[in-house]
């Protein structure tokens, strides 16, 4: 079957340490149909690939079309990842190591498969059709269950030597700070993601500090999610609102440093912490970057919010897999 306008459809996938999102994309960029499942991270590849199977097919069904109408997919992974062969090398917020996502789910699909980071993916979406159309310096930063980025110098995503750099929310600005799930010590996504937020309140209810967040987050597993989040601020709860502007406080801090580096255009800011705290949160952080920022007096650089929302990994992802058969 052929997309909109005669070209294939393709699929996309967004590889989320908390959700699995899919969809079927035509070749006007349309979402035609979506899928969505939970990400049993802690179970494994095999159980990764069964969830993304799932959430493929539910997408496919929406479409109204089969697995072999899809002409190739993309995925967009958490990693490092060996992009060549489509394998996830290991991830700070996936119980996977040496896992060939990549072909796995290609030989579900019959048909080839790219992967690639999946904050790249989201980046390059919101680059191509979101908030950072007819830019060609970007920042992109996405706030979830870590911290992810991507980096476009003059219309290319910076992925360096080893195909993995952009990993913005591994930067350490707080040296001997709280540990990140990769092991190391005050970094970015460590202080600033949602998994951050939810370490302190969780400490704030061990103390017994007042917080509605404390029977939320117990009902759920421990689990924070970023609209609970967003409505104990708006209820001016003390501990959500203490927690949110620390961790905007300290993505400010280094987002300001990378501009001060690499002077884009535009930085802009998206995943389910951006997306549920909305203009209030964005403010903060502005502020904390602008205090940062040397190299740009006039304040030209803009620094907003992604505008796709859930589907820029998607369409990102999607947008690569249409780009591979071009280039086969």
């Amino acid at each position: 079957m052929a997309g909109l306008d005669g070209g294939p459809l393709v699929v996309g996938v967004d590889l989320g340490g908390t959700k699995i999102l899919a969809g079927v994309v035509s070749a006007d960029n349309r979402i035609l149909g979506r899928g969505k499942r939970t990400t049993p991270a802690k179970d494994g590849g095999p159980a990764i690939l069964q969830a993304m199977t799932e959430c493929v097919d539910e997408a496919l069904t929406q479409a109204g079309v089969s697995r072999d109408a899809i002409a190739a997919g993309g995925i967009g992974s958490p990693g490092p990842l060996d992009v060549h062969t489509g394998v996830i090398l290991f991830s700070a917020n996936l119980n996977v190591k040496n896992y060939p996502i990549g072909p796995e789910l290609a030989a579900v699909l019959d048909a080839p498969v790219v992967v690639r980071n999946d904050v790249r993916v989201g980046g390059y979406g919101e680059f191509v059709l979101g908030a950072g159309r007819g830019y060609r310096n970007v920042i992109s930063a996405f706030v979830g269950t870590g911290i992810g980025g991507c980096i476009i110098v003059d219309g290319r995503i910076v992925t360096g030597s080893t195909e993995n750099a952009g990993e913005i929310g591994h930067i350490i600005i707080k040296a001997g700070g709280p540990k990140c799930g990769c092991g190391q010590r005050g970094c970015m996504e460590a202080l600033s993601s949602k998994t951050a937020i939810a370490g302190r309140v969780a400490k704030a209810v061990k103390k017994k500090t007042p917080t509605v967040l404390g029977a939320k987050m117990a009902r759920k597993g421990g689990r924070l999610k970023s609209g609970d989040l967003a409505e104990a601020v708006a209820d001016n709860d003390s501990v959500a609102v203490r927690e949110v502007r620390r961790a905007a406080h300290f993505l400010g801090l280094g987002l300001g440093g990378l501009v001060n580096v690499l002077g884009p255009e535009i930085v802009i800011i998206g995943g389910g912490v951006a997306q549920a705290l909305g203009d209030s949160w964005l403010d903060l952080v502005r502020t904390s970057a602008r205090r940062q920022i040397l190299t740009d007096p006039e304040g030209k650089i803009q620094i907003v919010r992604a505008s796709l929302g859930d589907d820029a990994a998607v369409l990102g992802a999607a947008l690569m897999a249409r780009e591979s058969l071009l280039k086969s």
